[in-house]
């Protein structure tokens, strides 16, 4: 299939890139290596999401490439779209409804949940991060590492498998930041720009999240959650990595985090430590992701929506 890929996108052009909704560090740093590619190849592209990117990743080269849809129209129209750790189009938002009728689609992705909607899917759930995958095709591509593509890749290695703290770190995750540091990627600087530059409005949104602290089923789960009185919707707040702070307690197995991005409707991201697969978890109410972290929408009173994920995790306990 890294064949196929690459020769297709060597015989086209006019390229449309894009991720999931609520971009991660591993959706970035893919699509800023996917247009690190098409760059090299003298190919047209356009990198173009649905939110956009949260502040963290503004030490990134070439960052500003990165367009959000509220921001920037299609300056082209594409001929191949690229989806990028997106498990179904609906994932790529609203995206979807700017793209031409009948578009081949490369679908690169990582997740358990992928449902193969592309004309070519390369699809593989034991990588810790689709831009693993990535890394494979530029690899196979002979195409030179710069010290900005060495560091998309290691933070995206970095953020998906949790600062290397999640399961789904491998020897190859390793052994790939490895390399990437020989390359120029610099793991001080940026585990400092990822991880201890919060805004003050985030670490005040994390106190008000974690002041709402539950503990259910005789404390084998743990939840918290953010109003949308606190959140505002401010781009100054950014709440990734506030459920981790609960795979700290002893003795919980599963926690999830509740957070308002509109009146009555929230956000959920879902963790387990070893026992509950929470990706069937969260494929219960539309969404999915992996087994040890998933996520969903929900709609509803946050006690609602509360409840409804308690009832569904009653029965996995």
């Amino acid at each position: 299939m890294l064949s196929k890929i690459q020769d297709f996108i060597q015989s086209e052009d006019d390229f449309l890139i894009t991720s999931h909704i609520h971009p991660d560090g591993d959706s970035i740093a893919s699509v800023l290596v996917f247009g690190s590619i098409l760059k090299q190849l003298g190919k047209r592209y356009q990198i173009l999401l649905d939110d956009r990117v949260p502040r963290k990743f503004d030490f990134l080269s070439g960052i500003d490439e990165v367009s959000c849809i509220d921001d920037a129209s299609l300056s082209f129209s594409p001929r191949v779209l690229i989806t990028l750790d997106s498990s179904n189009l609906e994932r790529i938002g609203r995206v979807q409804a700017v793209i031409p009728g009948n578009i081949p689609v490369i679908n690169i992705d990582h997740h358990l949940s992928n449902e193969t909607f592309g004309t070519l899917n390369l699809v593989n759930a034991e990588e810790s991060s689709t831009v693993e995958i990535v890394y494979d095709l530029y690899s196979s591509m002979n195409l030179p590492f710069s010290a900005d593509v060495a560091t998309y890749i290691y933070t995206g290695i970095l953020c998906d498998t949790g600062r290397f703290l999640f399961p789904n770190t491998t020897s190859r995750s390793l052994a790939i930041c490895s390399e990437m540091i020989e390359y120029g990627a610099s793991p001080d600087t940026i585990a400092d720009k990822l991880y201890f530059r919060m805004s003050r409005d985030t670490v005040h949104a994390l106190a008000s999240a974690l002041s709402t602290l539950e503990f259910h089923f005789d404390g084998v789960v743990s939840c918290i959650y953010l109003a949308n009185g606190a959140y505002s919707g401010s781009d100054r707040i950014d709440t990734e990595g506030f459920v981790d702070f609960l795979l700290a307690i002893d003795q919980t197995e599963v926690e999830f985090l509740m957070v308002e991005k509109e009146p009555n409707l929230f956000r959920i991201s879902f963790r387990s430590k070893n026992k509950v697969d929470v990706n069937e978890v969260a494929k219960h109410f539309g969404g999915g992701g992996h087994t040890r972290a998933s996520g969903c929408t929900l709609s509803g009173t946050v006690g609602d929506v509360k409840q409804k994920i308690l009832d569904v995790l009653e029965g996995y306990l």
